[in-house]
């Protein structure tokens, strides 16, 4: 190759760096400062830091921010009760604070909490770059940082306090308009049924000739029963219920039940007209005398002094008062169930009461309320509703029924 052609070859490799130059990027002041503002950033987190300036640096912040994160879901309930006396032993190789940490992630390992772990992980490994002094520092740090947001925490607190206050109130209104719509749906019924049993009044009529002349229980309960059956299929079949639901058919029945027993009450009530008056009576005036002497401490009861605080069960008594202001068995049996599940709602205030225990509150109830017509009453519920009782009412019932007996027994002699 000769001069001319050397020459020729620099001349364009000259060129050639010379073009690629003018479009390099020339490093400025400002990437200079950055590249070592990041360095230094970098440098902070691997080094040890200075406790005065600790409070004021990049890994602290950090450490605390993981810190207060894992802290807040920390369960306390699980550490041990010797915790005084193992304390020596976690803090041996390690702060307190790590070892707290240690046993956090250990439960965590333990119920495979795969979110918690890593941050406990992660938070040990932060803090085992701090000395003891630094993690004092730090747990007071969080401290004042607590006491800080103190104002805010209380202000959360009357926020829901007043949310819960809030929404309870609104769910007492919204029992309240159950509560009126069911009392509205029942006077509807009530009316429908009314108008249903108007247009047959000659059958009704019928039917009160024929209990009245009749003059066994059994006949009397076999004749309710068919006529009551009769009304409710002619009910079905009423152009007014065609649309009407489950719950609405029952409402009805219930309807229909009062409204028969209504018309034959008496009859059904007194068999015997006089004579079961009568013998009402002398119950009614041997409770009156015995309500005179009767105390929990009785010989006869013997309540147990627990449950002596909620004597003598008032509104126990006025469940037992209702009973007379009701016409059907079921009603009246109703009464019963809750004068029982209220004895045994208040027993329960003082312990868990045992069956045994209601026996004796429900006599004195019995006595100190003194209902009218309580024989009769138990003959009533016995004949049109006995055979229906099953479960919690049969229990309950024959419960009553024995206090009853047992009532008829008692003497007058007080000793305490």
């Amino acid at each position: 190759m000769n001069s001319l052609e050397i020459y020729c070859c620099k001349f364009i490799l000259d060129t050639s760096d010379d073009i690629l130059a003018k479009y390099r990027r020339k490093p400025t002041a400002n990437d200079e400062e950055n590249k070592t503002k990041q360095n230094n950033v970098q440098g902070d987190i691997h080094r040890p830091v200075e406790v005065s300036r600790l409070l004021t640096t990049y890994p602290f912040d950090d450490v605390k921010k993981k810190l207060r994160l894992v802290l807040s879901t920390a369960e306390i309930q699980q550490i041990p009760d010797t915790l005084p006396a193992m304390r020596k032993a976690w803090v041996r190789k390690e702060n307190e604070l790590v070892a707290f940490l240690q046993l956090q992630l250990a439960e965590a390992i333990n119920l495979q909490d795969r979110s918690l772990i890593p941050h406990l992980h992660e938070t040990l490994r932060c803090l085992k770059m701090f000395s003891e002094r630094e993690c004092c520092n730090l747990l007071e740090s969080l401290k004042e940082d607590y006491k800080s947001r103190s104002p805010y925490v209380s202000y959360l607190v009357k926020c829901r306090q007043s949310l819960l206050s809030t929404s309870a109130h609104l769910e007492r209104l919204l029992e309240r308009v159950k509560c009126d719509r069911c009392v509205v749906l029942e006077f509807l019924t009530a009316a429908c049924v009314r108008i249903f049993l108007e247009r047959r009044e000659s059958q009704l009529a019928k039917f009160c000739s024929e209990f009245q002349s009749l003059t066994l229980a059994d006949e009397k309960n076999d004749l309710l029963d068919s006529f009551l059956h009769v009304l409710i299929l002619d009910l079905e079949r009423d152009p007014i219920w065609h649309s009407a639901s489950e719950a609405q058919i029952n409402q009805a029945r219930t309807a229909v039940e009062r409204s028969v027993f209504s018309r034959v009450y008496l009859n059904a009530m007194y068999p015997n007209g006089e004579g079961d008056i009568s013998r009402d009576q002398v119950l009614q005036e041997h409770m009156a005398k015995l309500a005179k002497v009767v105390t929990p401490n009785h010989k006869d009861l013997r309540i147990p002094k627990m449950f002596h605080h909620e004597c003598p069960w008032l509104s126990a008594q006025a469940e037992v008062d209702k009973m007379a202001a009701y016409r059907t068995p079921k009603d009246k049996l109703q009464c019963v169930l809750r004068c029982t599940t209220t004895i045994m709602n208040l027993l329960s205030l003082a312990c868990v009461p045992a069956a045994d225990d209601l026996m004796p509150v429900l006599v004195y109830v019995v006595i100190m309320a003194n209902p009218p017509s309580l024989l009769s009453t138990l003959e009533y519920v016995s004949c049109f509703y006995g055979n229906r009782l099953e479960g919690e009412e049969q229990y309950y019932w024959t419960q009553f029924c024995s206090a009853i007996e047992f009532i008829k027994t008692m003497d007058y002699i007080v000793c305490e």
